[in-house]
């Protein structure tokens, strides 16, 4: 019975701490839905080699809004926030699922945080000429979006997160247990390594700042604005860093795993071996 205690009290700090899961279980998924293989981590490489090529090429040849960089990933976390809300509210019956989806509350504060950050980097547009504000603003985004053929990479995008999502939830209403949302592990692993690094870019700003705001504006010969080239070589570190980071992440579960695997098991008290 003391041994049940503890168990059960150290699961509720995992659950506490891992927003609703405990180790074992998002380990199982983690090790279960990712891939950490040589093959697996060429593909990965050679598509941010294709994608960020095709990027780079876009802010040489074209006087790119400094805000369109960044509508990806502010677009994937608005679809993960309410996507999520609406899996564990209808969808998925799994309380440690609803517990890290958050509430009601919670999702909207996110959501009017990242839409008023978008909203005025769309209007002031840093680097460039600043936008009209109102219904025209958002004329001209939609645009820049069009032009750039942004909405048909956000529509794949979210095309690839819906179906993803919905076979892990068939194969949640087959096998049971806890749900854990493994096609958003990626964006999640950006989110924490893009913290970080800006955590980090904010000393860097307290000391140069005099200097990078005399840089925001200033225009390279070969094209495009030093401040897009910055936020360029920021998400790429992002990314690569994000790739590195579930890798390791990735090895270290399937290591536990194995070890948990080979442990023999200790034999019970008054049986001899």
């Amino acid at each position: 019975m003391a041994a049940m205690s503890r168990k059960s009290r150290s699961d509720t700090e995992q659950r506490r701490e891992l927003g609703g899961y405990t180790e074992a279980e998002f380990d199982r998924e983690f090790v279960r839905s990712q891939r950490s293989d040589a093959l697996s981590v060429a593909i990965r490489a050679v598509t941010l080699v294709v994608v960020y090529g095709l990027l780079a090429r876009a802010i040489k040849s074209h006087d790119l809004p400094s805000w369109l960089l960044v509508l990806p990933f502010a677009v994937e976390f608005l679809v993960i926030f309410w996507l999520g809300w609406f899996l564990s509210r209808f969808v998925v019956s799994c309380p440690a699922f609803r517990k890290s989806a958050g509430s009601f509350g919670l999702v909207l504060f996110w959501s009017l945080l990242l839409a008023g950050g978008m909203g005025a980097a769309i209007v002031f547009n840093p680097g460039g000429e600043p936008a009209p504000a109102g219904a025209a603003a958002l004329h001209d985004a939609w645009n820049w979006v069009v032009r750039t053929d942004m909405h048909w990479a956000l529509l794949a995008m979210l095309a690839a997160l819906i179906v993803g999502t919905a076979q892990e939830v068939m194969r949640w209403k087959q096998v049971g247990g806890v749900f854990v949302w493994t096609s958003i592990m990626t964006a999640g692993f950006r989110l924490g390594v893009a913290f970080l690094m800006a955590f980090f870019g904010i000393f860097v700003a307290v000391f140069a700042g005099e200097f990078i705001v005399d840089l925001a504006d200033a225009r390279l010969q070969f094209g495009g604005t030093v401040l897009n080239w910055v936020l360029f070589g920021f998400i790429v570190l992002v990314e690569v860093a994000t790739v590195v980071v579930s890798v390791l992440m990735h090895r270290d579960a399937m290591n536990s795993k194995s070890e948990k695997v080979a442990a023999p098991a200790k034999p019970k008290r008054g049986v001899l071996p």
